[in-house]
């Protein structure tokens, strides 16, 4: 409410300054100036407003409000620069530059460059509201439309009017996006985080699994192989076998003993229970008091649940240990480097290969958390 009050104020000032100025004048286009100040002081704040509110949630600007309008702002008010009575004054002589074109239209060109430099090197997707486009082939519609518009504003007016001088913000823009386009469009390839399918994550998921479990875990005992045994031979080999499980394996119940026979051989396998996993310190979130709050995911806010996210994995912030999904995990990663909980940068190996830990497993850490507690 008070923004809107804001807004309708610096308005209204500039509409009745520009009034009076165009009537003491007999000028709509110094009316049409002033306006034209206060939209753009209007617009200016709003862009502030924006990247303050993207940098509380550590949102990255792929929007068209970033990407799309301070580059057509840009190029429009430059236009108006050269047309307008009001800090109008050409500043050098082979091109035109002028106040009007310092303050007003030079910032949002070089914020124009940038937005396209990020569409081919930063971001993956630019949204329009809630729908998405490809970033890379935005990048180059829009870089297209900006050459094919300032060429042909230029050759329209150079064959009606004389001695028409170059606008130097358009200069600038123009060679700026055709070098952002040959070095980071065409000739430059960014290379692409991994796509986080269901084998993925299955893969990524056996692999912390092993490096979380005893290297005691799964142990196989050395029998020996026999053909026709004999009395002496079936003696060494229960004497063999008798010490290899009395120094190798602790005495287990019959639920944890599994016993696989084959023709000639038998493996004596230690099942891990999957209530003990091993430094489960790793994963609690960083917190003086834990609830259930703290293990849920922070993108979506839910609670990592059994059948519900079987196959998604979780992903913990090395950090603040915080999860996520993983699959939500992949997409933040995409257009930032860091977490959207306690903004630490994400190393770019984690985000390449994350520890991707199973639902079973992380429902079976917080309720042991929970438990403690």
């Amino acid at each position: 409410m008070a923004r809107n009050k804001t807004i309708t104020i610096i308005f209204t000032i500039f509409l009745i300054i520009g009034a009076i100025h165009g009537l003491l004048s007999y000028s709509f286009s110094n009316f049409v100036t002033w306006l034209l100040i206060g939209l753009w002081l209007i617009f200016t704040l709003k862009i502030f407003e924006n990247i303050k509110r993207h940098r509380e949630f550590n949102s990255p600007h792929n929007t068209a409000f970033f990407v799309i309008l301070p580059l057509c702002v840009g190029i429009f008010y430059s236009i108006w620069g050269f047309y307008t009575g009001i800090l109008g004054e050409n500043l050098l002589g082979g091109v035109y530059f002028s106040l009007w074109s310092l303050i007003f239209a030079f910032p949002y060109i070089l914020y124009g460059s940038y937005s396209l430099y990020r569409c081919f090197k930063k971001y993956n997707v630019i949204y329009f509201g809630t729908k998405a486009v490809k970033a890379r082939p935005l990048g180059y519609m829009l870089s297209f439309s900006v050459l094919f518009f300032i060429l042909t504003y230029w050759i329209t007016f150079y064959s009606a009017i004389e001695s028409f001088p170059l606008d130097l913000n358009l200069l600038l823009l123009l060679i700026a996006t055709i070098l952002i386009v040959i070095l980071f469009g065409f000739t430059n390839t960014r290379s692409s985080l991994p796509a986080l399918t269901r084998d993925y994550i299955a893969n990524r998921t056996r692999t912390i699994n092993n490096l979380t479990t005893p290297t005691t875990q799964r142990q196989h005992v050395q029998t020996t192989r026999v053909t026709n045994p004999t009395p002496s031979t079936k003696a060494t080999t229960r004497t063999t076998r008798s010490r290899t499980q009395s120094s190798r394996i602790t005495p287990m119940s019959n639920k944890q003993t599994t016993r696989i026979k084959t023709s000639n051989t038998t493996h004596i396998t230690r099942i891990k229970p999957t209530s003990k996993i091993q430094n489960v310190d790793k994963f609690k979130p960083k917190g003086s008091y834990l609830t259930l709050e703290d293990f849920k995911c922070i993108f979506c806010f839910k609670l990592p649940k059994l059948p519900e996210d079987r196959g998604r994995g979780v992903v913990v912030c090395p950090n603040c240990r915080y999860p996520s999904h993983a699959d939500e995990f992949k997409d933040w990663m995409q257009t930032s480097n860091l977490c959207s909980r306690c903004s630490a940068l994400i190393p770019s190996n984690f985000r390449r290969n994350p520890r991707v830990v199973s639902v079973k497993n992380y429902v079976t850490i917080y309720r042991h958390f929970l438990k403690k507690r």
